[in-house]
């Protein structure tokens, strides 16, 4: 049940929805009777209220408030706040209450309203953790007193997006904007010596020397101060590197100069011996340009005999051109008489054919002869095939050979069944192998399926891999080198992030939110030796920024559960953080460790929240995706106080492993495995046995073709005889078909008789067509003659022109000779010059101009022969000094150039510390005097604060040589029997501790550049008589005219204290029996009549 609160309101209006809705109660009291009439007003009922602020408030140019003072503040939905608004007096102004009604609250909202994050609050992370419980949008206003107009800053805080929208003055306006406006006014939120909230009074105790100096020189001092100061560290920084570097290469400098003392005299020999052969070198590079110009020379000459040879050739040419024409005519001619040669022969071979042809249909006569002979032939024939005959039935009339082959083809059957049945054999077991491949085939698919699928799980680690190379590369770095450098280790080294996996990855985001970054990406060794190697190697040397821990005297069992797992569930928690992790136990100790994941539970499902707060037993839980954080108050009741947070969706942690599946797919593939072994074994047994019964194949086959060959050997005589026989038939049948034939020359004889007497009447017609055609035949003949005369008178000529120009063609055919021999020449020595230029010029490509014209000059004027005499001479030289080992010489000159370079980097270094020096020497003139200004006025008025309380207190500033070693101590002394001793969290007690910093804080008052200050309950641990002392100096200190505002939270006060007329006093009424209405007057009257009596 939320609790009833009193809201302000005015006599015109009354907030509509707020009204309604509990609220929270902000009075004032302040001494000041004008002050108090203005503010307090009573209603009909005789009630005081406050009024309601309207608009800009009416106040006098001398109202006291600074520029920059808070003059206003407003909230809603904040914290434990509905809606509270209140006016803060412009010096002190003291806000009390008892614990847990909201004093830090308003610290809180001083803070983020005025633009700074959470961090500075040590509180809650997110903004939106400040919003009321069951409210979705916070408000915070503050007015501030400015010249013209008060600025009046507004931020709301939304919950659905974690958005805080700004406004000034009503308008809309960026955080820029608002920072901007506040430094202009010079308020420094984040400066514990001017805001000092409950969370951060113990860090403000521990502020070392230098960062107190730091933060009174914001506090107080001038703008420039500090960043005197800050140059002065910068320079300072600058500095000492550079002394470090020039003093580091100073030593490197005598170092490398000592040990090229001693190789100098190597190093002379060297260089003799170096320039010897240098002039070797350039002798060498010069001898290819001697040849090339004896090349040259002879090519030179080559084209001269070429061009001599070519115009004697040409000359030659043009004698013979007439006989050469005369003889392309007569050559014109022999062809054109050869062509009419070759014709005339061709009509005479033609009609010589006609002429043929006469006598031969003369010669039909003389067929009988032919028919004679043809009958001669015939009885020859019939005689040899009686011979053969003869010869065959000799052969045939005998008995045929005896062959008995039954054994041969026994054994034959035999060899032949064994071959079916080991065919038989062979195709089975290729069946059966068929079978058990197409088996190890599926068995393989699968395997490589299983194999796939376990890469892909697998594949998590490379992800996150990558992962952290885009996110920390420091930490990528840091695990590159401890893979690299595993032998380094006696244990594996292992990352959180890479190394831990999910059960459940329904609870991802809880996971990466209870374990954080920071744990995540933290190097966990498991030994000491191991801790040592790698923040020695990585973090030392190699300067990157990782996280390292070992914790090997740490077991799991160290780690106890604030309840038992299974007595979970009686408060609402399905488990706890740890049990939803698997990982190596080193890892699974180191976040035990470092993010209690042990002893904070889950719960997916809304739980009982009172249950949880009333156990005491969880500091930290998850209820589905918001964390929740308990703290108990150290004061009163010591009543809980719960915050809540949005968790974040996880996105280091998102990818991990089934496990589960990871553990089936392991399973199978063993599985697979183990059968593919019995195939391949089965397979191999096949594969024995059917090599066994091919060579016992290939033996049966050999066997088989001995005893076919065996058998044919025998058979073949008795085909022999077989074919005598066949033989002796077929002569018989040729004989019988000779005998068979009629002898018809007779009739032949008379049958062309016949024909003859049928042709005579044509005979005497064909020897007139004879007779023509041979007259013909003579005609052609003759022509035949004359054409051929013709041309071989044509063809004499030519040849006596052959003859008499032999003389001159040979003269011709010499002088090409020699022009082919002189340009064949001509073309070599061109080549020859051409390769040695080449060369020549490769050799002193590489040659700068200044060893050009050395070469120039050492080799002008030179032969060829002196030059290679000059060769032989300076390789004799280089000969009579031994050679110095190069890499002697190399170290020389690479220590030598590092020489150089490091003088002139110390020259530099020089330069650059001169300047600093002088820099520094200015900046510190500039700033130590007004620092010593500075710190003797806070602390003369520290001292004079203590001695009011009947202490001793001093500040002073401790100096050093590096400016970031500048502090400012506080010295205290408490007892008089003690001296000044500086103030410690170790020497004082903390009541002691709270006095000294009050004063100090006091100290600063008048000499403050912040508008107002605003301190939480510093008299916390105070002895009455310290709080009364420090209560009197801090109304004197504050109260002072033109002294900044301040703002002192206390949850209780002394009796009869000190009080101003400047100081007013805000009381917080918040609380679930605080009435709706409340008569102030009267109970003021009455506690003034009850102190009167």
């Amino acid at each position: 049940m939320a609790p009833k609160k009193r809201i302000e309101e005015s006599e015109e209006e009354v907030l509509d929805s707020q009204a309604e809705s509990s609220t929270s109660f902000i009075s004032d009291i302040s001494n000041n009777s004008n002050s108090s009439n203005k503010r307090l007003r009573l209603n009909d009922e005789g009630e005081s209220v406050v009024p309601l602020f309207t608009g800009e408030i009416a106040r006098q140019p001398e109202d006291g408030y600074l520029y920059g003072s808070i003059v206003r503040v407003q909230l809603k939905n904040f914290v434990t706040y509905d809606f509270v608004e209140f006016f803060p007096g412009p010096n002190l102004n003291m806000i009390v209450g008892p614990n847990g009604t909201g004093k830090s609250t308003i610290v809180c909202a001083i803070a983020l309203g005025l633009g700074w994050n959470t961090s500075l609050l040590g509180r809650a992370k997110e903004i939106s953790d400040f919003i009321k419980h069951g409210a979705d949008i916070a408000e915070i206003e503050i007015e501030l007193k400015c010249p013209e107009k008060n600025v009046v800053i507004n931020r709301k805080i939304k919950k659905e997006n974690n958005s805080t929208p700004w406004k000034i003055n009503g308008q809309k306006a960026t955080h820029r904007e608002v920072n901007k406006r506040i430094a202009e006014l010079n308020i420094q939120v984040d400066n514990l010596c001017q805001f000092l909230p409950q969370d951060k009074v113990n860090e403000f105790a521990q502020l070392s020397p230098s960062e107190l100096l730091i933060q009174t020189q914001k506090a107080v001092g001038e703008r420039n101060l500090i960043e005197y100061h800050q140059k002065l560290i910068k320079l300072r920084e600058e500095e000492k590197s550079l002394l470090m570097s020039s003093k580091a290469d100073r030593e490197q400098m005598e170092n490398l100069e000592k040990r090229n003392s001693v190789l100098e005299r190597d190093v002379m020999r060297f260089q003799q011996r170096e320039a010897i052969l240098k002039n070797v070198r350039l002798f060498e590079m010069k001898i290819p340009y001697a040849r090339y110009s004896v090349a040259k020379d002879e090519y030179t000459e080559a084209k001269k005999e070429y061009q001599s040879a070519h115009a004697h050739y040409n000359s030659l040419i043009q004698e013979n051109e007439p006989v050469k024409h005369r003889r392309e005519e007569l050559e014109k001619a022999e062809k054109t008489s050869s062509l009419e040669r070759k014709n005339l022969y061709d009509q005479y071979v033609k009609t010589t054919r006609q002429i043929e042809l006469c006598a031969n249909k003369l010669e039909q006569m003389k067929q009988i002869r032919l028919l004679k002979r043809d009958e001669k032939e015939r009885n020859k024939r019939i005689a040899r095939l009686q011979a053969e005959i003869a010869e065959l039935e000799s052969i045939v009339n005998g008995p045929p050979p005896a062959i008995d082959t039954s054994g041969i083809q026994r054994r034959l059957e035999q060899v032949d069944n064994r071959i079916r049945e080991l065919r038989n054999s062979v195709d089975e077991l290729q069946l059966k192998q068929e079978e058990h491949v197409d088996v190890r085939n599926n068995f393989l698919l699968q395997r490589e399926n299983f194999i796939k699928e376990l890469r892909q799980i697998v594949d998590v680690t490379e992800r996150r891999l990558r992962s952290i190379q885009q996110i920390d590369h420091a930490t990528f770095q840091g695990y590159q080198w401890v893979q690299t450098n595993k032998s380094s280790f006696r244990k594996e080294v292992l990352l959180p992030w890479l190394t831990i996996n999910i059960r459940d990855m329904q609870y991802v985001d809880v996971i990466e939110s209870a374990l954080n970054m920071g744990t995540i990406k933290t190097f966990v060794c498991q030994t000491k030796e191991d801790y040592q190697t790698l923040t020695r190697e990585v973090v030392d040397r190699l300067r990157i920024r990782i996280n390292v821990v070992c914790f090997d005297h740490k077991q799991m069992n160290d780690f106890y559960p604030p309840v038992p797992s299974g007595q979970l569930r009686d408060y609402g928690f399905d488990c706890y953080v740890l049990d939803q992790i698997e990982g190596p136990e080193a890892v699974l100790i180191a976040i035990c460790q470092m993010s209690g994941i042990h002893s904070i539970p889950i719960a997916k499902n809304d739980i009982d929240h009172r249950l949880v707060e009333s156990s005491r037993k969880f500091k930290n839980y998850f209820v589905g995706d918001t964390l929740f954080k308990i703290s108990w108050s150290r004061y009163g009741q010591k009543l809980a106080q719960s915050m809540t947070s949005r968790i974040k969706p996880a996105s280091l942690l998102r990818d991990s492993i089934d496990v589960e599946q990871k553990q089936q797919l392991e399973h199978r593939l063993r599985n697979i495995d183990l059968k593919l072994e019995e195939v391949e074994r089965v397979l191999r047994d096949f594969n024995e046995e059917e090599s066994t019964s091919r060579r016992e194949f290939d033996e049966l086959r050999g066997r088989r073709e001995n005893l076919v060959e065996e058998r044919r050997k025998a058979q073949a005589a008795l085909k022999n005889f077989e074919r005598q026989k066949l033989t002796l038939e077929t002569t018989k049948v040729n004989l019988q078909n000779e005998l068979s034939k009629p002898s018809s020359t007779i009739d032949n004889g008379q049958k062309l008789k016949q024909e003859l007497r049928q042709i005579a009447r044509k005979r005497a017609q064909l020897f007139l067509e004879y007779k023509e055609t041979l007259d013909e035949g003579i005609k052609l003949f003759s022509t035949r003659n004359l054409a051929a005369l013709k041309h071989y008178q044509i063809t004499a000529e030519i040849h006596a022109l052959v003859r008499e120009t032999q003389e001159k063609d040979d003269s011709v055919r010499e002088a090409r000779r020699l022009f082919t021999i002189a340009d064949t020449l001509l073309k070599e020595r061109k080549e020859k010059a051409k390769k040695l230029y080449e060369i020549a010029e490769n050799a002193i490509k590489d040659l700068s101009d200044e060893e050009k014209v050395e070469f120039q000059e050492l080799t002008k004027g030179m032969s060829l022969d002196e030059l290679e005499e000059a060769l032989a001479n300076e390789k004799a030289k280089a000969d009579l000094h031994y050679a110095t080992n190069p890499q002697v010489i190399q170290q020389y000159n690479e220590r030598l150039a590092e020489i150089r370079n490091l003088k002139s980097r110390v020259e530099s270094l020089d330069t650059r510390l001169a300047e600093l020096s002088s820099e520094m020497k200015t900046t510190r003139e500039n700033w130590e005097p007004k620092l010593n200004q500075l710190v003797t006025q806070i602390s003369q008025r520290f001292s004079e604060s203590f001695e009011r309380i009947g202490c001793a207190g001093e500040v002073r500033i401790s100096t050093h040589e590096d400016y970031d070693k500048w502090g400012i101590e506080i010295l205290v002394r408490f007892r008089d029997n003690e001296q000044l001793h500086v103030l410690t969290a170790q020497r004082q007690s903390g009541g002691e501790r709270s006095v000294s910093t009050i004063m100090y804080l006091m100290s600063l008052q008048e000499l403050a550049k912040a508008p107002f200050r605003v301190v939480d309950e510093i008299n916390q641990g105070m002895d009455p008589r310290n709080e009364r002392l420090v209560h009197s100096q801090m109304v004197e200190t504050a109260c002072r005219p033109n002294t900044s505002q301040y703002f002192l939270i206390t949850p209780k006060l002394l009796p009869d204290l000190e009080y101003h007329d400047r100081m007013k006093i805000l009381c917080i009424n918040n609380g679930e029996w605080i009435p709706e209405k409340i008569d102030y007057k009267g109970y003021i009257q009455n506690k003034i009549q009850s102190k009167g009596t």
